[in-house]
């Protein structure tokens, strides 16, 4: 069996119906109960009567139930709202709040303490607190209906969701069934969180060819020996990360061709691939097929794909991101032609249609080209020997473990404290890597400092997720500037080490 994401619709019934579709964190779901589940929930939004604009939150971490009701939502053409349970509660609260979401589809076995008018458990056991209103609460194009908001860091101090359509999502499909090369016999492995749209590049390609996806919880994540098992047992052969992600394994004794077997290609995505991570990789695996794609949330997961070959390896010190997909491309603006590099611009069908609620943002960061929809990256990049090579951001934000993080925004939330007269987050970088993020704090008056760090420390942690908070946070008495007056942020850095240093 495989889901046709252009017909909405299940097909080759008669094929492995009892192959497993997903592998969750806590049960394992056959292709048959994959359509079984997805069809009652679709009769469930019948019942209901949700509009096709309304988004639904869907709120877990890893269950099989979380890309059920993924897959019931695009089924049905209601646009949903990917929540893990890594999130604190108040930006759950913010997101639900911004969106006025009245279901909630909650895959886990924890109450989430915010109240909507429907809550629709893993067991399709529908509770009703009071009836839901819909009203001036539909979002985005009935002739293009939304499939998904994504969430991400903002500038402003709240998280700002990106708007993908149908056809945006449809135009990835028909590229990754093509280009991708996977098939029925694969056994993809998931990590990444839902709320991270690196986990979609797994979700729909298993779907798509009636494969199997195995999803691995953070709990497991945490022991590398669990984690190995995992793949093994279930014989992965397809392994999606950030780079980052996959340097952490190279040093263990089973990561290698003679215990994973299974394992033959590596899909990167997310963050700058590193040339060293992939010779690791060859020598651990002599036979497997390494990729590297690029691409933002507001160009529906990745735009770009290529192999990187020994030959390739040798002859780039930074690897190439590749070609755009089909029928899109990819523009390096320069503000002086005699520079090499320039801001990257996304142009295609996949380009989002903006920011939910945030018609200044999507102005300034979207555009039209040529009659096609357009997207100011805030990345760097050059082309060579017809290739596009990335040179990272042109602006505050930092991808730090593949996870895209805006530096204002820890900023603002550090702000909340009264007791501060301004604050800064920079990113500390190794390698043209992101290893930490520091935070520098101007305090208005005497007090005790370690008391106020620690508060503001567990303020972070209950309104951040735990990849944007800070590793250090340093009181300084000013911030140093440079000649356009601007905050001179490797001073800060160089302070900041001379105090690590002693």
């Amino acid at each position: 069996m495989k889901y046709n994401f252009h017909k909405n619709s299940f097909e080759d019934h008669e094929l492995f119906p009892d192959k497993i579709a997903i592998a969750g964190s806590d049960n394992d779901i056959s292709w048959r109960e994959l359509e079984q589940q997805c069809t009652q929930l679709s009769n469930i939004f019948n019942t209901l009567q949700i509009p096709k604009g309304h988004p639904i939150i869907i709120y877990g971490h890893k269950e099989a139930f979380f890309p059920v009701a993924m897959l019931a939502c695009m089924h049905a053409d209601i646009p949903y709202i990917p929540i893990d349970k890594i999130y604190p509660i108040e930006r759950v609260k913010k997101i639900a709040e911004n969106t006025k979401a009245q279901i909630l589809i909650n895959c886990s076995k924890d109450t989430l303490a915010i109240e909507f008018a429907v809550t629709i458990n893993a067991s399709l056991e529908v509770m009703q607190n009071y009836a839901p209103d819909y009203q001036n609460k539909v979002y985005g194009n009935s002739s293009d209906p939304l499939r998904y908001i994504m969430f991400t860091s903002g500038s402003t101090g709240e998280p700002k969701g990106v708007l993908i359509s149908k056809s945006s999502l449809l135009t990835f499909v028909t590229w990754a069934q093509k280009d991708f090369n996977f098939s029925e016999q694969d056994v993809f492995m998931n990590q990444a969180p839902f709320t991270f749209d690196v986990s979609l590049c797994d979700i729909l390609n298993a779907f798509m060819r009636g494969s199997t996806l195995v999803l691995t919880s953070n709990e497991i994540l945490k022991n590398q020996d669990d984690f190995i098992q995992r793949i093994k047992k279930y014989q992965c052969s397809v392994w999606t990360s950030t780079p980052s992600f996959a340097y952490l394994f190279l040093r263990h004794a089973n990561f290698n061709a003679t215990h994973l077997p299974q394992l033959k290609t590596f899909l990167f995505m997310g963050e700058p691939l590193p040339n060293r991570t992939c010779v690791s990789l060859k020598q651990a695996f002599n036979q497997v097929v390494l990729l590297n794609a690029y691409g933002p949330t507001e160009a529906t997961i990745v735009t770009t794909l290529i192999e990187i070959t020994d030959e390739i390896i040798q002859k780039y010190p930074l690897l190439p991101i590749g070609k755009p997909m089909p029928a899109s491309q990819l523009l390096v603006h320069k503000i002086n032609e005699q520079e090499k590099e320039g801001e990257i611009i996304i142009v295609g069908n996949h380009v989002s249609d903006g920011y939910f609620k945030d018609e200044a943002l999507t102005s300034k960061k979207f555009y039209i080209h040529n009659n096609t929809k357009a997207f100011r990256t805030g990345d760097l990049g050059y082309y060579q020997d017809d290739l596009l090579f990335c040179l990272g951001r042109n602006d505050d934000q930092v991808k730090m473990n593949g996870f895209r993080i805006e530096l204002d925004e820890i900023s603002q939330v550090i702000l909340k404290n009264k007791k501060l007269a301004d604050a800064i987050c920079v990113g500390l970088s190794r390698n043209n890597e992101v290893k930490k993020i520091i935070a520098f704090i101007i305090i208005k008056q005497a007090c005790n400092t370690q008391e106020l760090i620690h508060e503001i420390k567990q303020h972070l942690q209950n309104n951040l997720p735990y990849y944007m908070i800070p590793g250090d946070i340093l009181i300084v008495d000013s911030f140093p500037v440079n000649v356009s007056h601007k905050v001179d942020k490797n001073k800060l850095i160089e302070q900041y080490l001379k105090v690590q240093l002693g």
